[in-house]
C-alpha cells in the first residue's frame, strides 16, 4: 500500500474561497421542472399540442366514449394565453394554447378524457383544480373523479354543474386511502353537449410554492450560492410577463430545440413556476438570483421593465405591481445575464460579434437606467470550441457599458455522447481517464481564455463559468466515476478561481441532470451531489496552501475562521490503488468522514463511513474521498 505525505501550510494563506463558486443552473428543460422540482401531477394539464390522430384528445392523455363523440382542440376559445405583448406576429406560434373540447351527442352515453399513470401514496392529501365551459341545451354537469386503473376503485368524485358558456373554476381535496402507481384521473359527462377543459392540476396539498419539499430540501443541502434562471436554453422561450398570471392561466410555451431541451412534454414547458415562486425559492434554499433575459425576443424597455419588477421600489410602475402582488420589499437582483449562448446559431437575436454588441450596449443601459448597481453578463460564444478573439476584441466596448462578466460554458469531456465503456476492462481503463482527466483539461481551456481576455485589455473582466458538467449527463444516473469528476473540478476551481479572475461558477444543473434523482415519492442525492455537499463546506473559507507527495491525490484545505477549523478534502484520483495518508503540519482533534467508491458503475453511491486517525495516518481507498475536520489549537 502506497504511503502518501500531506503537507498542510497553515501560514500561507491564499485567499478567500468565493462563495459563488458553489452555485447552481435552474433551467426549465428536460425534466428539472417536470417530474422534478414541480409538485404538479399530471402531464400536459394544459393541453398543449396538436389533437391524436382519428381520435382529437391532447397527447398524455385518452379518449372516453363511443366513436361518435367529437374531440379536438380549440386554439381560438382557450383558458391558458399569453400576456398581450407575447407571441403577436410573426411570434405568434397556435399549439401552445389550447382547450380539449368533448362534444357527447347522447343522454346517458360517458364521455370525457383521462390519464394514467398516477402514482399515489395512501393517507397522503392531493389538491384537484379545474376549469371548464359547457354549451347545451340542457342542464349540465361533469365529473372529476380518480380511480385505480386496475379495480377501478374509486379515491375521489366531485360533481360540479357549472354555469353555461363561461369559464368556472373548482377545487376540492381528497386523501389517497391506498398507495398505487397507476391511478387514472378522468373528467368526464353524461349529458347530451358541449365541455371545453381549459386546465386541470392534481397537486400534494403539502407543496411549497407548488413545487416538491422534498427536492427542495436536497437543494439545501448541497447548498448553492448562486442559482441562474430560468436558463440557459430556455431563457429564449420565456416571457417573464406571462408569470403574472394565475399558474393555471399561463399559457404553455414551446421550445424552439423542442427535442433538445423538452424531449418529454412534446417539446413543450407549462410554466409552473414564474418569477416571484423563484426568489422565494432563493430565499428557502440560501441562495441568490441570478437571472438570464430573453435577448432574442423581448425588447429592450421589457428588460428595463422586468428589472424595475424585481428591483424596483413600490413608487416605481413596475415595483407597484410587485408590491401589490404581495412582495413590497424590492427582491433586490443583482446578476444579470444578457441573453445565453448568442453567436452558437441556436439562440434567436444577434449571433455575431458586432451585432451582439450593439444590441447589448442599447440593453445594458435601458436596464441600468432602472438600476445602475445591477451586476451584467455578457454571453456570446466564449466557449472552448469556437474562435472566440473577434468575441473578445468586442468585449472593450461592452465593458465600457457596464459588462463586469463574459459567461463561459465548457461541457468536456463529451464521452457520453458516445465512446464511454462500463462493460470491458481496457474500456473501463479509458473511460475513467478521460473523465478524471477532464478537470485539468478544462484549467487548460479557461486559462486560455484568460489569456486573451488579458491582451485585449479586459483583465478587469470576470469569467462566469456559467456552465459545467460532462455532456448528456442528464440522460443517466451519474455513479461514483462523475462524483469524482465534480469533486475534482470543484478543487481546480477553488484553488485557481482567483488568479483566472473566476467569480462565479455554476454547474449545470443539480436537479434530475446531476446531483439529484427525482422518483416519484422520494428524492435522493446522486454521487455527484454527495460531493458537492462535501466540498461546499470549503465556500467562504480562508485557502490554505498544500501539498501532496503523490499526484493521484489532490488535497484542498481552508480555514473557516467563524467555526476556528480547518477542512481538508483529499481525493484519490487512482483507479485501483488505495493510499495510506500522513498529515503534516497541522495538528488537533480530526474529525474524518470517508466517502469510499465501492463501484464505479452508473447509478452508484459513495458509501459513507467515519473513520479515525490511526498512528497518524489514514487510509484513503482507491477512487474515493475523504472530508477531514481538524479544530484549530
Amino acid at each position: 500500500m502506497e504511503k502518501v505525505r500531506v503537507t498542510i501550510c497553515p501560514e500561507k494563506t491564499q485567499g478567500i474561497i468565493h462563495p459563488n463558486i458553489f452555485s447552481h443552473n435552474l433551467e426549465h428543460t428536460r425534466s428539472c421542472i417536470y417530474q422534478g422540482l414541480s409538485a404538479q401531477i399530471l402531464r400536459n394539464r394544459k393541453f398543449a399540442g396538436k389533437p391524436a390522430a382519428h381520435s382529437g384528445q391532447a397527447a398524455e392523455w385518452y379518449r372516453i366514449g363511443g366513436r361518435e363523440v367529437y374531440f379536438t382542440l380549440d386554439r381560438f376559445d382557450a383558458y391558458v394565453r399569453h400576456s398581450e405583448e407575447w407571441f403577436t406576429g410573426i411570434l405568434q406560434r397556435r399549439n401552445e394554447c389550447n382547450s380539449q373540447v368533448v362534444q357527447n351527442p347522447y343522454v346517458g352515453m360517458e364521455a370525457g378524457v383521462g390519464q394514467d399513470g398516477i402514482v399515489l401514496e395512501k393517507d397522503k392529501s392531493y389538491q384537484v383544480r379545474s376549469v371548464v365551459k359547457t354549451n347545451s341545451d340542457e342542464a349540465f354537469s361533469y365529473t372529476i373523479r380518480i380511480v385505480n386503473a386496475r379495480t377501478r376503485r374509486m379515491y375521489a368524485e366531485h360533481i360540479e354543474t357549472p354555469a353555461q358558456h363561461e369559464w368556472e373554476k373548482t377545487a376540492f381535496v381528497f386523501t389517497a386511502p391506498e398507495s398505487t402507481d397507476n391511478a387514472c384521473f378522468e373528467v368526464i359527462t353524461h349529458n347530451r353537449g358541449e365541455m371545453k377543459i381549459g386546465v386541470v392540476s392534481l397537486i400534494p396539498t403539502d407543496h411549497v410554492l407548488g413545487l416538491r419539499p422534498d427536492v427542495i430540501d436536497k437543494l439545501r443541502e448541497i447548498g448553492p450560492s448562486v442559482l441562474r434562471w430560468p436558463g440557459g436554453n430556455f431563457a429564449g422561450e420565456y416571457h417573464w410577463k406571462d408569470g403574472l398570471m394565475d399558474v393555471d392561466m399561463r399559457g404553455a410555451q414551446k421550445s424552439v430545440r423542442e427535442m433538445e431541451t423538452h424531449p418529454y412534454t412534446q417539446g413543450f414547458d407549462f410554466h409552473e413556476m414564474a418569477i416571484d415562486d423563484f426568489i422565494q425559492l432563493c430565499h428557502l434554499i440560501g441562495a441568490e438570483p441570478y437571472l438570464t433575459i430573453n435577448f432574442g425576443r423581448d425588447t429592450a424597455e421589457t428588460c428595463a421593465q422586468f428589472v424595475e419588477y424585481c428591483n424596483g421600489t413600490a413608487d416605481t410602475e413596475w415595483g407597484k405591481v410587485r408590491a401589490e402582488r404581495g412582495f413590497k420589499q424590492p427582491y433586490a437582483v443583482k446578476y444579470w445575464s444578457l441573453g445565453n449562448e448568442q453567436g452558437l446559431g441556436h439562440m434567436d437575436g444577434p449571433n455575431t460579434p458586432a451585432a451582439y454588441t450593439a444590441k447589448a450596449t442599447q440593453y445594458a443601459r435601458k436596464m441600468r437606467e432602472v438600476d445602475p448597481e445591477i451586476v451584467l453578463f455578457a454571453s456570446g460564444a466564449y466557449n472552448p470550441e469556437y474562435d472566440y478573439r473577434e468575441w473578445l476584441a468586442e468585449l472593450p466596448k461592452l465593458a465600457a457599458e457596464g459588462v463586469h462578466y463574459i459567461s463561459y460554458h465548457n461541457y468536456a469531456p463529451r464521452i457520453f455522447e458516445g465512446g464511454a465503456d462500463f462493460v470491458t476492462d481496457n474500456g473501463l481503463k479509458n473511460t475513467y481517464a478521460t473523465i478524471i482527466g477532464a478537470p485539468d483539461k478544462c484549467l487548460t481551456a479557461v486559462e486560455k481564455l484568460r489569456e486573451l481576455m488579458n491582451e485585449n485589455g479586459c483583465s478587469a473582466v470576470s469569467i462566469s463559468y456559467d456552465e459545467w458538467n460532462l455532456y448528456f449527463a442528464w440522460y443517466h444516473d451519474p455513479g461514483v466515476l462523475e462524483g469524482l469528476y465534480t469533486a475534482l473540478m470543484l478543487d481546480m476551481l477553488c484553488k485557481n478561481h482567483q488568479r483566472l479572475n473566476i467569480s462565479m461558477v455554476m454547474y449545470f444543473q443539480p436537479i434530475n441532470e446531476g446531483a439529484i434523482v427525482v422518483e416519484k415519492t422520494y428524492a435522493e442525492l446522486t454521487a455527484c451531489g454527495q460531493m458537492m455537499g462535501v466540498m461546499k463546506e470549503h465556500k467562504g473559507n480562508l485557502l490554505l496552501q498544500s501539498m501532496t507527495d503523490d499526484e493521484d491525490v489532490r488535497c484542498l484545505v481552508s480555514l473557516d475562521k467563524q467555526e476556528d477549523m480547518y477542512i481538508a478534502t483529499l481525493i484519490n484520483k487512482s483507479l485501483n490503488q488505495d493510499k495510506t495518508l500522513e498529515l503534516q503540519g497541522i495538528t488537533g482533534l480530526v474529525e474524518a468522514r470517508l466517502f469510499r467508491g465501492e463501484s464505479l458503475m452508473m447509478g452508484t453511491r459513495f458509501a459513507e463511513y467515519d473513520v479515525s486517525a490511526q498512528d497518524g495516518s489514514m487510509l484513503l481507498p482507491a477512487h474515493s474521498v475523504m472530508r477531514l475536520r481538524i479544530k484549530n489549537v
